[in-house]
């Protein structure tokens, strides 16, 4: 009986020995690895945005309307989108008429992702919503 308890005993060690070693290295690996912000953005409507006339300029934002405004930095690697849905960008001329163009309709929306930590522009999302969308939305009211 006494051996069959030692026998017990050291198998059992082992296996609790390897369970502590991997808890142990489970939770020192999360602290070598830190998450951090890669992209911000903001949504805002046409009047709250003033875009450079420039392929390379600041561009600045009003987030709230009591909030100050925040310049954020646009090069020539920033893509401009006139449509949400569109995955190839229809550049800075194309972008800057389509926004004047929505000057008259309230409902568009101006989409500016940008990196936090250098406050460069990566991509600006025009969004400007469909006649038949504005009408159902004036409806509404």
């Amino acid at each position: 009986m006494n051996r069959l308890f030692r026998n017990r005993a050291t198998t059992s060690r082992p296996g609790t020995m390897g369970l502590a070693a991997l808890l142990l290295l489970t939770w020192a690996l999360p602290a070598g690895a830190s998450l951090g912000t890669i992209e911000q953005a903001y949504e805002l409507s046409r009047s709250d945005v003033q875009l450079p006339g420039r392929p390379e300029g600041n561009l600045t934002v009003r987030p709230c309307p009591s909030c100050k405004p925040v310049q954020l930095r646009v090069t020539t690697a920033t893509g401009w989108f006139i449509a949400p849905q569109t995955r190839k960008a229809a550049g800075q001329p194309a972008l800057l008429a389509a926004y004047k163009a929505a000057a008259a309709n309230p409902a568009t929306l101006v989409y500016v992702y940008y990196e936090p930590q250098t406050r460069r522009v990566k991509r600006i999302v025009l969004d400007v919503p469909a006649p038949a969308a504005r009408q159902a939305q004036a409806e509404k009211r």
